[in-house]
């Protein structure tokens, strides 16, 4: 019997066929699969690529600026963007300010020194805004669709771009800014480049925040260097001062030991090398009693007779504490020469007073003195009736009245009453004034308005009763005087800083400036002969100082003028 062989070969052809097409099968899974591998391959060279031109662009920026120009030229070079724009955080995190531009018919990149409010856009804000903030990869392949609007769109953006692409730029969980990316076709990034840029995008912002340290470590760098510069000006400036001084400045130590004195100690014929090291209380003469004052560890102001060689100076001695370092200031001040020329100068205005007294007593006392000659003569005629003897003789008695009043005002001017020291009240001593008598009627004849305006619970004073009711009687006395047609007096208390002050004030005519530094004089007045003896407000003067206070005078004419009485408050317990 034959074998059947057409069969067999027919079955070995199938199986043939079969495994070609096996093979066919897997040399395309094959292709594709390198294909796949190639593809990827140059997606890993192009991402190389791209980080090489990055390193590059690292490498040779000097600056933020340069940095930024070089990283948007690299991306539209490597990428299918038509418009490229940096933006970078600013220091708030609150907006991305534009740093660099390009587009593609540029020839080179663009910076953005300054940019514009309008040019800023808003962190957290807008679907821009949120995604940078947020870290989050923003892809709107066509804004020409309702959903893929942008708002607020960016300034430097093109309005005819159809796709934007957004990476942010995120170093040290920090956002540093965006990279944006526009193109003028519907989809014109893919996910390629997706990825690709945000391997850019995160070399790129190590890169950034690098720089932005080392500019911020330049800038402080600068910062120090200007302050260096400036605190060697300001010494230098200081220690010529210090050396052009006048008064001898000395810096003493915790121990009371010199560690600084300047140059004036050369012209006090001090050896400014043999002072460092001594001790400040040796420098005067009274040694013990410097030594106490240094030793206080407070300011003072005290004078003491400084020792230079064979030399003594009278010195004012103002030291200051310097608590932080624990030295000591010292500002010591040559007054022997001031010293003798204000006694001289006492001595001179004390020759003028008593020269002015002398003249002011002769003129008031010489006036009625040639009355009473001239009455006392009257009286030696036969051939005047009894009514004009009586009329002499009173005339003479009220001149020889007069005479008396001067001389007694000059006692109290010359030695007022003895200071008792006693603690009264100024309001007391106020309204005991106001209801004398003679003062109402006073008052009454000459159409005063007295207005109170007394505070309650002032301080007590020191000062004798009767001559504090002698000065507000003056005070009174002299607005009524010079308010003879009518007018207001107002008398007022205050506390202030420790203080009582009484305040006159009156709407009189005032007092001329001329006469405003004249009216403490002794003598010196105004009123008609007669009137008064110009001693009032000199005594007024000498008894508020001798209690420790002072009387201030504010005058315009025409408006009135105002007495300012100060007197210390005696303090609690008083």
């Amino acid at each position: 019997m034959e074998p059947t062989r057409p069969e067999t070969d027919g079955r070995n052809m199938d199986d043939i066929l079969g495994q070609v097409r096996e093979q066919e099968a897997l040399l395309s899974t094959y292709k594709e699969t390198l294909g796949r591998i190639y593809q990827e391959f140059d997606a890993r060279i192009a991402e190389l690529s791209l980080i090489r031109r990055v390193s590059d662009v690292v490498r040779q920026a000097q600056d933020l600026t340069s940095l930024a120009l070089g990283l948007v030229e690299v991306v539209i070079s490597e990428l299918p963007a038509d418009f490229v724009c940096l933006m970078l955080a600013d220091a708030e995190m609150t907006s991305l300010l534009p740093a660099a531009l390009m587009d593609r018919d540029w020839e080179a990149p663009r910076p953005v020194p300054r940019p514009a409010r309008r040019q800023c856009l808003p962190l957290g804000k807008g679907q821009l805004g949120r995604a940078v903030s947020e870290g989050r990869v923003l892809l709107l392949s066509d804004l020409s669709q309702a959903g893929q609007k942008v708002s607020p769109w960016p300034a430097d953006l093109p309005r005819s771009a159809r796709t934007l692409l957004v990476l942010p730029l995120v170093a040290r969980q920090q956002i540093l800014g965006a990279m944006l990316l526009a193109g003028l076709g519907p989809q014109a990034f893919g996910e390629e480049h997706t990825r690709a840029l945000s391997i850019f995008c995160d070399h790129a912002a190590a890169a950034l925040i690098n720089v932005r340290l080392i500019d911020q470590l330049g800038e402080i760098n600068e910062r120090l260097l200007a302050s260096e510069l400036e605190a060697h000006q300001a010494k230098e400036y200081l220690q010529h001062l210090l050396d052009t001084a006048s008064d001898l400045i000395i810096i003493a130590d915790r121990q009371g030991r010199v560690t600084y004195a300047n140059q004036a100690a050369q012209d006090l014929g001090l050896a400014r090398e043999s002072l460092a090291g001594r001790p400040l209380a040796s420098l005067f003469a009274d040694q013990a009693r410097a030594r106490l004052l240094l030793e206080r560890g407070a300011p003072l102001n005290e004078e003491l007779e400084l020792n230079a060689g064979e030399k003594s100076f009278l010195t004012l001695v103002s030291l200051t504490p310097l608590p932080e370092s624990g030295e000591s200031l010292a500002i010591i001040r040559d007054v022997t020469r001031r010293r003798a020329l204000e006694r001289q100068l006492m001595h001179a205005e004390k020759l003028a007073s008593v020269g002015i007294l002398a003249a002011g007593v002769a003129h008031e006392i010489g006036n009625p003195l040639s009355a009473v000659s001239g009455y006392a003569q009257l009286l030696t005629k036969d051939d005047i009736t009894s009514d004009e003897r009586r009329e002499f003789a009173q005339a003479i008695a009220s001149q020889a009245e007069r005479i008396n009043r001067i001389i007694r005002d000059l006692l109290e001017y010359s030695r007022p009453s003895p200071y008792q020291g006693q603690a009264i009240e100024v309001n007391q001593a106020i309204e005991a004034v106001l209801g004398m008598f003679f003062t109402s009627k006073r008052l009454a004849h000459s159409h005063l308005a007295i207005n109170r305006d007394l505070a309650r619970e002032l301080p007590l004073v020191r000062i004798d009763r009767d001559q504090l009711q002698q000065v507000v009687l003056n005070m009174v006395m002299n607005a009524a005087q010079a308010m003879e047609e009518g007018g207001s007096l107002t008398l007022i208390t205050r506390r202030q800083d420790g203080w009582v002050r009484i305040d006159f004030a009156d709407t009189g005519p005032g007092i001329s400036p001329g006469h405003l530094a004249l009216i403490f004089d002794p003598f010196f007045t105004t009123k008609p002969p007669g009137q008064g003896t110009g001693l009032g407000l000199s005594i007024c003067d000498r008894i508020i100082n001798a209690a420790g206070g002072r009387i201030e005078v504010r005058s315009q004419l025409g408006k009135g003028t105002t007495f300012t009485v100060w007197l210390p408050g005696a303090g609690e317990g008083a």
